[in-house]
């Protein structure tokens, strides 16, 4: 079986631009200039046969599905299962701020061999990877051939690690190809 996902970053958002450590713990809608990104996103996925999205429950990444399902004709669908990992005490604070206090989390956290990594209080990268791939799973299982998925750069970084996907940053509304056939999964392209 063979199924095809277009994964997405949300738009930008407040914290995003006051560079805030956000996590599922904080609930900002898009701003301004995430719902233009938004837009552009939703064109660049346009004939890529996507039949469904599905999303995080938060606003931002929800607003962002339904920016990128109304352009595409699709129903979008609540997961709550692909949520933004728990960051705990580092949830809306200031990016450089936990780079000086914590800098063993916040300069690892995009590589892919630190799955235990976790803010005090918070959940792991690899806690968050496993409910966001047990969706993917299931979905590849039960619905279309391909299919939208909103989500967060936090759980999105992850996802490219877990699949062998080198890279530097995950930018709002920044998507890639995930082809997942016989229970693996192979980035096809890059970030775009």
């Amino acid at each position: 079986m063979r199924t095809e996902f277009y994964i997405f970053r949300h738009g930008e958002t407040e914290l995003n631009r006051q560079k805030r450590w956000q996590g599922s713990g904080m609930d900002y809608d898009l701003t301004e200039n995430g719902i233009v990104q938004a837009q552009k996103l939703a064109a660049k996925l346009q004939g890529k046969g996507i039949e469904i999205v599905f999303s995080s429950p938060l606003r931002r990444a929800f607003h962002t599905a339904e920016i990128a399902a109304a352009v595409l004709g699709v129903p979008v669908a609540v997961e709550n299962d692909l949520r933004e990992c728990f960051y705990g005490e580092a949830e809306g604070r200031l990016i450089a701020d936990l780079q000086r206090e914590v800098p063993q989390i916040v300069n690892n956290w995009n590589r892919p061999q630190f799955w235990d990594l976790r803010f005090e209080g918070g959940e792991s990268k690899g806690e968050a990877l496993q409910r966001v791939l047990a969706v993917l799973e299931r979905l590849a299982k039960e619905n279309a051939d391909v299919i939208g998925i909103a989500i967060h750069g936090g759980t999105m970084a992850s996802l490219l690690n877990y699949f062998g996907f080198e890279f530097e940053t995950v930018p709002n509304c920044g998507a890639f190809h995930l082809i997942y056939e016989n229970g693996k999964g192979t980035v096809n392209g890059g970030i775009f």
